[in-house]
């Protein structure tokens, strides 16, 4: 088992830096288990870009769905993630049908729909990135009760990571900004889709960012428990992103919004220090 941890660490160092950096502010004997979750989140939101095809990806979510639920046992333990996985929940008591659903939500990515609705996108960010959080603050401390914490922080840092994202999405034909939304500045799917920056697409955005500072700024009036802090620790990059996309001449398909490695350490360490995001 020590492998299938290793093999969880290493993959989410590699792939999700910010969400590395932020379990070493958590318990060491917490941070494979950490390492595990976050591998599993990865490697399900990565299967729309390793298929060509939809039936193929979700094979794909279909195995993981009957791995959680105990039907491949085998072949998950030769699974380094699945098995770093499947021993997390025992561990520490996740509930199998929350990573279930974080899959279901998922299949969104798969078969390349636009978001119908802003109701929609939540419900989605409610169920992949807000349940991620909610699942990692249980490793941390399995007797704290969310509340409404953790759909707050997924939608925050869900929303700037769509934001972030457009140009890739985009790219793989994939549209999360709501239509409803775009319906009502009168901005044309056909035109997002290719890539052109409209002053109608600029308000879209500037709203969509505007929605995120909300839940940011409830999020920050919650009593979050210095054990679970580390599991919210990204939320608190999400207003050095949102400064970035505010800057004037800011195109969505071609700026780049990235953030240094010293600023994204310093962010962490700061709202770790200090308890505040």
């Amino acid at each position: 088992m020590k492998e299938a941890y290793e093999h969880c660490e290493a993959l989410v160092r590699e792939r999700d830096r910010e969400r590395f950096l932020a379990t070493l502010f958590a318990p060491a004997d917490k941070r494979p288990h950490l390492h595990a979750l976050y591998a599993f989140d990865l490697e399900v939101a990565h299967v729309p870009d390793a298929v060509r095809e939809p039936m193929a990806g979700e094979i794909r979510f279909q195995w993981w769905r009957e791995a959680l639920a105990g039907e491949r046992k085998e072949e998950a333990s030769a699974n380094p993630v699945a098995a770093a996985l499947l021993d997390t929940i025992n561990r520490c008591g996740l509930p199998a049908d929350g990573l279930i659903a974080t899959i279901g939500a998922r299949q969104f990515d798969l078969l390349g729909q636009p978001m119908e609705s802003r109701d929609l996108l939540y419900t989605y960010l409610d169920a992949t990135s807000g349940k991620i959080i909610e699942l990692a603050a249980r490793i941390l401390d399995r007797a704290w009760e969310p509340g409404l914490a953790a759909r707050h922080a997924g939608r925050a840092t869900g929303l700037a990571r769509m934001l972030r994202n457009i140009a890739f999405d985009v790219s793989k034909g994939r549209l999360f900004v709501p239509l409803d939304l775009l319906a009502a500045h009168e901005v044309h799917t056909v035109s997002v889709l290719g890539g052109e920056n409209s002053d109608g697409l600029r308000t879209v955005l500037a709203e969509l960012r505007a929605r995120a500072d909300t839940e940011l700024s409830v999020l920050r009036q919650s009593s979050l428990p210095a054990q679970v802090l580390p599991a919210f620790l990204p939320t608190a990059l999400t207003p050095l992103y949102l400064a970035r996309m505010r800057k004037s001449g800011y195109d969505p398909f071609r700026s780049d919004v990235r953030v240094s490695a010293l600023r994204t350490q310093f962010a962490l360490w700061r709202a770790a220090r200090f308890g505040k995001l």
